[in-house]
């Protein structure tokens, strides 16, 4: 697949008398992994809602997979691209395999959903929820709840991933399997859009980096292009240091 996997044409979301994304253009190339990176509150969440078509902008388009999002059913949306927002929560007692499950309604009655079983299986697997798969989500840990979540948007199977801060709660080794999940997928010709606080980790397995600041698109580009000192300096309204660190950089306050 090639183009872009997603795209807003001078997109905009102003809510409760406050801009919180201002008229923003922008590509999402396919194959690729795109960091959404920012202070709290710079527009982060809501310009990955956009993306998805969970937020409608109010002035401009989103398209996702060439598409206006505005013109697709809620299950065409969840076929293109599979979402992982910031509050997911599970009020009753699912199970793991519940749970992950529910990543293959937009297939249900479609040849896909012969492979169901397969892969809900796989993506358990991949997250290392195997000997957990008939506890009740209520009963985990706030990292092993997240990783449901992780999996059950991977067996979604949608070409375009998009993660808010899928990294929270997550340790060490959380984070890294989910920094090769989203580069697998990238690789295999999907795409992903993550937003992360972990600027220096994210930097290793993203190849675009998008700079917001109060809602404003500063900076779109290849991460070398972007994670500069002057450009986070300007983001983050403070020093910044930045050096190169094999395939990546390291990113610390002056």
């Amino acid at each position: 697949m090639t183009g872009d996997a997603a795209s807003l044409r001078a997109a905009s979301v102003r809510t409760g008398g406050r801009d919180r994304l201002l008229p923003t253009t922008l590509s999402i190339p396919t194959g690729t992994v795109t960091a959404i990176v920012g202070r709290n509150g710079s527009g982060k969440s809501t310009l990955l809602g956009v993306l998805a078509g969970e937020i409608a902008p109010t002035t401009g388009e989103a398209l996702v997979g060439g598409s206006p999002a505005s013109s697709l059913t809620a299950r065409e949306l969840a076929r293109r691209r599979a979402l992982l927002a910031q509050d997911t929560h599970v009020a009753f007692g699912f199970t793991v395999r519940d749970v992950v499950s529910w990543g293959r309604a937009p297939w249900r009655g479609t040849p896909q959903s012969a492979d169901d079983d397969a892969v809900v299986a796989a993506a358990i697997a991949a997250q290392g929820l195997d000997d957990l798969v008939d506890r009740p989500v209520t009963s985990l840990s706030g990292g092993e709840r997240k990783r449901v979540h992780i999996a059950r948007v991977t067996a979604q199977q949608a070409d375009l991933l998009l993660l808010d801060e899928a990294d929270s709660d997550l340790d060490l080794v959380g984070r890294r399997t989910v920094d090769a999940a989203a580069r697998q997928h990238a690789d295999r010709g999907g795409t992903v859009v993550v937003v992360s606080h972990d600027i220096t980790r994210i930097s290793h397995a993203c190849d675009r980096v998008v700079l917001l600041r109060h809602g404003l698109l500063i900076a779109d580009g290849p991460r070398d292009d972007v994670l500069t000192e002057s450009l986070l300096t300007q983001a983050f309204d403070a020093e910044v240091r930045v050096v190169a660190d094999d395939g990546g950089v390291v990113v610390r306050m002056r």
